[in-house]
């Protein structure tokens, strides 16, 4: 009987599993793509549909459907498995040791935080104060019935343990309740961590609740709290991973190919409401490069909003570098002060959707607002000017446009265009970092002698021919090195070359090395003369084995000399000679 693991992988194939996330194109046997989880220009993110595994020659990452999974989702093993196991139609066994642990802690804060948002709702409802926020939630900031419905707004009343009583009523318990997120502990007592608040759920990708963001409401309103506060970060939520609005979101991202980035939970309704359904926000934190790399799933070109004030340019200009960074296209829809997209959708929605259309590229942008904010004709304004657009036009993926805005920049300036590309060249960013660290791994691989290249090229070959493994001659194994023998050996006794049995074989380094070899044999193409091949890295294996064991004896021989050892000389002498007839016959 197969495992659920086994009876996913039979049921999946990777190829279709990955096509939801990344657009693939035909490579011979194999199918590639930009590597999604990392930022690069040529395509070196592969799938081979015949081995079901994927593989990245960039990042170096790799796996089966299940890595892949956990990759492109952010998520644990068992997440990825429950995810894979409903997507292939398999139950999961119920009490399966490796699953049950992970699966019956998360269940449980999924069903605990289903029931806080359901009580929280309730009470926007059903109660007095519920109502007054109702009428502003509708009146003061515009949202519909609609709209409070879809996105699951409720209410924190200001009791001090509502929530606490409530979730303890349907058998949670006080520890599970805090691990949530929905405690907070003082001088020794327990309180709900929201109260007095209007509260916003939190989604993940699939629509479940996973925290929460409460604004404050009602008599405490004007007292010295905080007006926003948010769930820390808990086993279901990671502020740096969840972007608000994105499981409602990410379908009209893909088909309008842009996503719209705005700062809070009021601005992603309304706009969403105004009929701009790709928006999103990132909840309480700047854009982070985990932000970035889900958003690059779906769509490269990123319009970000900024608030009319000089707090919202800092607060998104954080995480557009980021994205900037990663290659995304960017644009500016820049709000008229002091208002934010809320407030501009509520007053005029067709107003939100002219400075939609008129949005302004990220490099547009900088020149306006720098150069209205440093004077460009004195020497300090000029090097303020610099230290501030250069950054960016480093950051700028194609070479083209960095072209073109050092032109620019440099006509603004009435300088050399030889002086800014100067200047250009001395900013360092993580970029350079990255690619410098490539660069030395690139130089790590070309420095490897030429006996780790051939055996590096017979397991190869092995794998190209899998018939010849069998009859790789034992005096052929101590040719090759301790762990290319370890490999051979493995491979001898897994002749279907089946991954899910080289783990036990192998150690992890051994297993994503021959992954990468799997890929090599998949992408050569034409027919292979794997016997011929192979034949002549053996020979060229026992010619360098050769070599090293004459330079052995000749050393031998000197030693030999030195202590007037007659006897051991003549051996070394004849072994010596034996040697130097087998290397000339092997050139």
């Amino acid at each position: 009987m197969l495992s659920p693991i086994e009876e996913i992988k039979n049921r999946l194939d990777i190829l279709a599993v990955v096509k939801e996330y990344v657009q693939l194109q035909k490579a011979g046997a194999n199918y590639r793509a930009l590597c999604p989880f990392h930022s690069e220009k040529g395509p070196s993110f592969f799938v081979s549909p015949g081995r079901q595994t994927w593989k990245c020659f960039g990042c170096g990452l790799g796996g089966d459907v299940f890595q892949f999974i956990m990759q492109i989702e952010g998520i644990e093993f068992g997440d990825a498995l429950r995810l894979l196991a409903q997507k292939a139609g398999v139950e999961l066994p119920q009490r399966d040791p490796a699953f049950m642990q992970w699966e019956t802690e998360r269940k449980r804060l999924l069903e605990l935080m289903e029931l806080a948002t359901q009580f929280f709702e309730k009470q926007l409802e059903g109660s007095q104060i519920g109502e007054e926020a109702t009428n502003y939630l509708m009146g003061e900031r515009g949202l519909t019935k609609e709209s409070i419905a879809k996105w699951r707004v409720g209410y924190a009343p200001e009791s001090a343990n509502s929530l606490f009583s409530f979730l303890s009523s349907r058998g949670f318990r006080e520890q599970e309740i805090g691990r949530a997120g929905l405690l907070v502990r003082s001088e020794g007592q327990t309180y709900d961590r929201f109260r007095s608040r209007i509260m916003f759920p939190i989604f993940d990708l699939h629509s479940a609740t996973v925290g929460f963001g409460g604004r404050i409401f009602g008599k405490k309103a004007d007292a010295d709290l905080a007006k926003y506060i948010n769930t820390s970060n808990t086993p279901l939520y990671d502020k740096s991973k969840i972007l608000y609005g994105l499981d409602k979101a990410k379908l009209a991202i893909r088909r309008n190919d842009f996503c719209v980035l705005v700062e809070g939970y009021f601005d992603v309704i309304l706009v969403s409401q105004a009929g701009t359904e790709n928006v999103v926000a990132a909840s309480g934190t700047a854009l982070t490069d985990e932000h970035v790399k889900v958003l690059k799933r779906y769509s490269e070109n990123l319009f970000a909003s900024f608030d009319g004030d000089a707090a919202g340019e800092s607060a998104t200009k954080k995480g557009i570098d980021r994205a900037l960074g990663a290659g995304f296209r960017i644009k500016v829809v820049l709000m008229p002060p002091p208002k934010d997209p809320a407030d501009v959708v509520k007053e005029n929605s067709e107003q939100w959707k002219e400075l939609l259309q008129h949005a302004k590229s990220i490099s547009d942008f900088y020149f306006e607002t720098t150069f209205a904010k440093f004077d460009k004709h004195t020497s300090e304004g000029q090097n303020a000017i610099a230290k501030t657009i250069l950054p960016v036009i480093k950051k700028l993926q194609s070479r083209v446009e960095q072209d073109f805005w050092i032109r620019r920049l440099a006509e603004e300036l009435c300088a050399r265009e030889e002086s800014v590309r100067e200047e250009l060249s001395k900013i360092k960013n993580e970029d350079d970092i990255i690619r410098r660290s490539s660069v030395a791994k690139v130089g790590a691989v070309e420095m490897k002698s030429r006996k780790e290249l051939l055996e590096e090229q017979i397991v190869f070959l092995l794998f190209r021919t899998p018939e010849n493994v069998q009859q790789f001659a034992p005096q052929a194994m101590e040719l090759v090195s301790p762990a290319t023998r370890e490999i051979i050996a493995a491979m001898q006794k897994n002749p279907q070359l089946d991954f899910s049995l080289f783990g036990n074989m192998l150690s992890k380094e051994s297993v994503e090395y021959l992954r990468g070899l799997t890929f090599q044999a998949d992408m050569e193409e034409g027919e292979s003369e794997g016997e011929k091949e192979l034949q002549s890295c053996l020979k060229e294996l026992k010619a360098l084995y050769t070599r090293e064991r004459l330079s052995v004896i000749s050393r031998e021989i000197k030693q030999a000399e030195k202590e007037q050892d007659h006897q051991k000389l003549q051996q070394l002498m004849q072994e010596f000679h034996h040697l130097s007839t087998e290397l000339h016959l092997l050139n």
